[in-house]
């Protein structure tokens, strides 16, 4: 009988820790970017990006399509790739929750050192919504990404870009189509964009194309155009 009763008892906790097991499995369309890691190429649908506390690279014009997400961790320092000066373009359907603190913002600059870096040195950011513009059809957004923007959703959701600091950034893929420090197109009321600092831009601090996203806390400062 005793022989029984500890097979019983070692069979039930045999049971609960394969279902605490179950319960600890990791998203396997998860990406753990850590300090000294990088963010390039295209992110597809269901993957998502997690960027740690530390200092990363941006390479290269960085998209994330619908479906995707980036989350950066407060404190980060993104720093662009000088040669292949790099851009992130968070597409319709993407999302980016970027959300910095007063204490710990979050920061994307140029990858030379400090007393060598000059506007232009890397592209900039880019959000695209399904929020509705004055366009009859979807447009095609500046700067030379090739991606469509706009739709008829004035609430569309595209994430959190809060506690962020924009430097350097501006480049231009032809006159009158540059990357700015921000660029918003068709983004909408869902969207959070709030205490947001675009500094020594090569072109505008931001510029919006249509949606409804209602940002505050704006600061544009040192920057060669609007």
């Amino acid at each position: 009988m005793k022989l029984k009763h500890l097979f019983i008892i070692l069979l039930s906790v045999l049971v609960v820790s394969c279902k605490k097991d179950e319960g600890t499995k990791l998203d396997p369309n998860t990406i753990t970017i850590n300090d000294g890691g990088m963010i390039t190429g295209t992110y597809t649908n269901g993957q998502k990006v997690v960027v740690k506390k530390g200092t990363v690279i941006l390479r290269g014009y960085t998209y994330f399509e619908s479906g995707s997400q980036l989350t950066i961790e407060p404190g980060t320092i993104i720093k662009s790739d000088i040669a292949s000066k790099g851009a992130l373009v968070i597409e319709r359907g993407a999302k980016i929750f970027a959300e910095g603190t007063a204490t710990e913002p979050i920061v994307f600059t140029s990858g030379k050192a400090v007393g060598e870096r000059m506007p232009g040195d890397w592209g900039g950011i880019i959000v695209l919504g399904n929020a509705p513009t004055n366009r009859l059809t979807e447009p095609t957004i500046e700067g030379g990404v090739g991606r469509k923007y706009g739709g008829t959703d004035p609430n569309d959701n595209s994430g959190v870009i809060k506690y962020v600091r924009i430097e350097f950034a501006g480049i231009a893929e032809a006159q009158g189509s540059e990357i700015n420090g921000l660029t918003l197109g068709g983004v909408g009321a869902g969207t959070t964009i709030d205490y947001v600092q675009v500094t020594y831009g090569n072109d505008d601090a931001y510029e919006f194309f249509g949606g409804t996203v209602n940002a505050k806390h704006l600061i544009a400062y040192a920057t060669a155009d609007d």
